[in-house]
């Protein structure tokens, strides 16, 4: 039976540290400066961990961030805690307590394999040890299996982000590995936004074979066409003014009436339940309701600016005929007149 596991302190040159595990760790330059500026100030506040190895030597278990930004300090000596443990036992525990530091689910996955490989460990043996479910294990193994080798170490590196590795690359690789392989070598060497890469693989999905491969072999200029043509729309929008964003509108409204038209026979139906029926009828009155509202102030709309171009048509008619007469005497009488005229002209389109 294993004795209890004990803890020492004990300052130890860095170059007496075996990196073994910095596969797993994701390179972060961001994080390793922010330590630099805290070790600078305050010194290491927090030991790594460490267990023994061959004289004089020891295996670093956890403080890979911590031994960079104290490398990178000048720094010749890093405070350790020394477990008396072996390798399996310590990344296990250091593994298991996933509230003392935030593990990236990249980083949960290598050092999983890690385990297995290298212990021979099942992975269901090692989610009991971690206390989850061979679930837990099996997800996160299975990003490991869609990404290359060289996908993981641009994101190791910390030159694709986890997000674009997980949410684009590994879906792509599962379809089209080469072509996943590809975006990625592109993305190391010229880093996408997970926004901009996004709006990359949704329209990636949806395009030719042809244009999937100009995609991935140029991301950044199909990115750049895109926002020059989204550019060129806002623009061509603001020039139209309201009365062209009006116009798209309506005619987008037409196309869909005519789609609703052509679908109502099959969309209601004899063997229908009452509930459905009631359901699509209720959304129709509604639709209904908002386009008579719009025929309404259509039509008054169209009324007053009838009106004003009718009045000023009989004006200058009226002005021609009698020029001894003021032009506010002939107002009155060609505005009744096309009041009327005005109105019923009007109401025409309305009812086609």
């Amino acid at each position: 039976m294993k004795g209890p596991v004990t803890i020492t302190g004990k300052a130890v040159e860095i170059g007496h540290l075996e990196l073994k595990y910095a596969h797993t760790r994701i390179r972060n330059k961001k994080a390793i400066i922010r330590l630099c500026a805290s070790i600078l100030r305050f010194g290491q506040i927090t030991p790594v961990i460490v267990v023994p190895a061959e004289a004089p030597s020891y295996v670093l278990i956890d403080g890979y961030l911590r031994v960079a930004a104290l490398r990178r300090c000048g720094r010749d000596t890093v405070d350790c805690h020394i477990c008396s443990c072996g390798e399996q036992e310590a990344l296990i525990q250091v593994f298991a307590r996933s509230q003392d530091r935030k593990w990236e689910v990249f980083e949960q996955a290598v050092l999983i394999q890690s385990i297995h490989m290298k212990f021979g460990l099942s992975h269901a043996s090692i989610a009991g040890l971690l206390g989850k479910d061979k679930s837990f294990v099996s997800r996160r193994l299975s990003l490991l299996e869609l990404l290359d080798d060289d996908m993981r170490e641009y994101v190791r590196q910390g030159r694709i982000c986890l997000w674009n590795a997980a949410r684009v690359l590994a879906p792509m690789a599962r379809a089209n590995a080469e072509h996943a392989g590809i975006l990625a070598k592109k993305l190391s060497e010229q880093p996408v936004s997970t926004r901009d890469l996004a709006v990359l693989f949704s329209h990636y999905k949806t395009s030719n074979k042809k244009n999937r491969r100009e995609m991935v072999e140029r991301p950044h200029l199909f990115l750049k066409a895109l926002e020059t043509k989204r550019s060129q729309g806002e623009a061509a929008t603001l020039a139209d003014g309201p009365e062209g964003k009006w116009l798209k509108d309506i005619k987008v409204v037409k196309h869909i009436l005519l789609r609703l038209n052509k679908q109502s026979g099959v969309v209601l139906h004899q063997n229908q339940s009452a509930f459905d029926r009631r359901l699509m009828l209720t959304a129709f009155t509604d639709a209904k309701a908002a386009f008579l509202q719009l025929d309404e102030q259509l039509r008054r709309c169209d009324d007053f600016f009838g009106n004003t171009a009718d009045d000023s048509g009989v004006a200058q008619k009226r002005g021609s005929e009698t020029s001894n007469q003021q032009v506010g005497e002939t107002l009155p009488q060609g505005g009744a007149a096309s009041d009327k005229q005005g109105g019923e002209k009007a109401s025409e389109p309305i009812h086609q």
